[in-house]
């Protein structure tokens, strides 16, 4: 492994070259927000209940997938006007992501102190494991769903 100041250096560079100053900064951004994020779930009713009944969201619609036919994409309503969908694909293969260039890492989600504190009682009620970093006022639960996928919840940032 290199050594740390390596990175710090080019974490430098990639700023000055990339991080708008003074008026750029101002620029309208040419887009106008998320729609929605689409991942895929081996099994629907586990995600279901994971992301309505222990993450409190609500699921929005049920739909198929205009790609494959014997697929269903679900949505969950994230809050802020934004949603949460996932794909099964029953007729394929349960294979798992492996992480690297072009995986997602992880989905963050913005949450107010009483909805974290809500959040954790729920997860401990389920004897869900969770790592808790800072204070439910100010800091973030990571949590993986039924699929391995990772979860952040943060609030007060």
């Amino acid at each position: 492994m290199r050594d740390l100041t390596f990175y710090q250096e080019r974490r430098e560079a990639l700023k000055k070259s990339y991080l708008p100053a003074g008026e750029a900064a101002q620029q309208a951004v040419q887009t106008a927000g998320v729609d929605h994020l689409a991942l895929i779930c081996s099994e629907l009713e586990r995600t279901i209940g994971f992301y309505a009944e222990v993450l409190g969201m609500r699921l929005t619609r049920i739909v198929q997938n205009r790609d494959e036919p014997t697929s269903t994409h679900i949505f969950f309503d994230m809050g802020g006007g934004n949603q949460l969908a996932f794909f099964d694909f029953p007729e394929k293969a349960p294979g798992r992501t492996v992480r690297g260039a072009g995986s997602m890492h992880h989905v963050a989600l913005k949450t107010q102190p009483e909805q974290m504190r809500a959040i954790l009682a729920r997860l401990d009620e389920r004897h869900i494991s969770y790592s808790m970093h800072g204070t439910p006022d100010s800091g973030s639960i990571y949590v993986r769903d039924p699929d391995e996928i990772l979860v952040e919840l943060t609030t007060g940032y």
